[in-house]
């Protein structure tokens, strides 16, 4: 028979079971309340970014799309003042015709680029001319421009090898960093408002593109957040287009980075491989551009 003191015994290990039970059911029930809550803050936040980035596309489409669409209206409201005339000018007709196709093109231009992002989308690698790729953005960009007063200038390197690229993603890159460049010009003397977008080797292995601002350059106490997401200082726009722009070009192994111009202003930069590369680039030593 079982003594005093082992049914004692017994009794103190069951309760002390039965208190480990409980304690680790607790445990288990926190810890997948836990879970759960993260799970939901993850969902909530994911969906949050989603909201974000469909709300800096539609800004930025808006912001684009508008002035190309004021321009085909006042061309078709041309159009039809000569046309109701008893005898139209049928070739300022066909001009203008050819305005509004233009308009036009430029219009899609943007809504696609601006689509980008928002698609799972696999390079499509091609051989890409990176000066005919810059002509044909600066073309896109100069009715903005000229409303802003900005001069744009262009500095292409002839014979540059094609690069390995995908160029509607290439394209978005160098149509969001001059478009950051003329924003930052907004504040400036007419005068003194100067783009310049350039190309070059920068060695056997790479092409580089720079674009140039006159602006007031970049707060230094922003530039270690200046490509993280969300971060801008804009009121209007939600800090999304450079570090999408610097997932595309590390994307194609190249780098991308900013700069303060000693002679005032901002310098964005980046570098696409002449062959193709899997791994982004290292960070190359960066000398100060004028």
């Amino acid at each position: 028979m079982f003594s005093e003191a082992d049914r004692y015994f017994a009794i103190l290990l069951a309760v002390q079971i039965a208190v480990l039970i409980v304690l680790g059911v607790q445990s288990w029930m926190r810890h997948r309340t836990a879970r759960a809550r993260a799970r939901r803050d993850y969902m909530e936040i994911a969906h949050v970014a989603r909201l974000a980035l469909a709300s800096e596309i539609t800004a930025s489409v808006a912001h684009k799309v508008t002035q190309p669409l004021s321009s085909i209206l006042a061309d078709i409201e041309t159009a039809q003042l000569i046309l109701s005339r008893k005898e139209p000018d049928l070739a300022a007709v066909r001009d203008i015709l050819a305005d509004v196709r233009k308009e036009d093109l430029r219009a899609n231009r943007f809504v696609e680029s601006m689509r980008l992002p928002l698609r799972k989308h696999e390079l499509h690698l091609e051989r890409v001319d990176v000066n005919a790729l810059t002509a044909e953005v600066l073309s896109i960009v100069l009715p903005d421009a000229m409303r802003r007063k900005v001069a744009v200038q262009s500095t292409l390197e002839p014979g540059l090898p094609r690069i390995p690229a995908d160029r509607l993603h290439l394209q978005q890159v160098l149509l969001n960093l001059v478009d950051n460049a003329l924003d930052a010009m907004d504040d400036s003397p007419a005068r003194s408002r100067h783009l310049l977008v350039s190309t070059e080797a920068q060695d056997d292995d790479n092409v580089r593109i720079t674009v140039l601002d006159n602006g007031p350059g970049i707060d230094p106490t922003h530039m270690e957040r200046l490509f993280d997401s969300f971060f801008t200082t804009k009121s209007d726009r939600l800090g999304l287009g450079l570090s999408m722009a610097r997932a595309i070009v590390h994307m194609h192994g190249g780098d991308l980075w900013a700069e303060n111009r000693p002679s005032g202003g901002a310098a964005f930069i980046f570098t696409i491989p002449i062959s193709q590369k899997t791994e982004p680039a290292l960070p190359r030593p960066r000398a100060v551009t004028t």
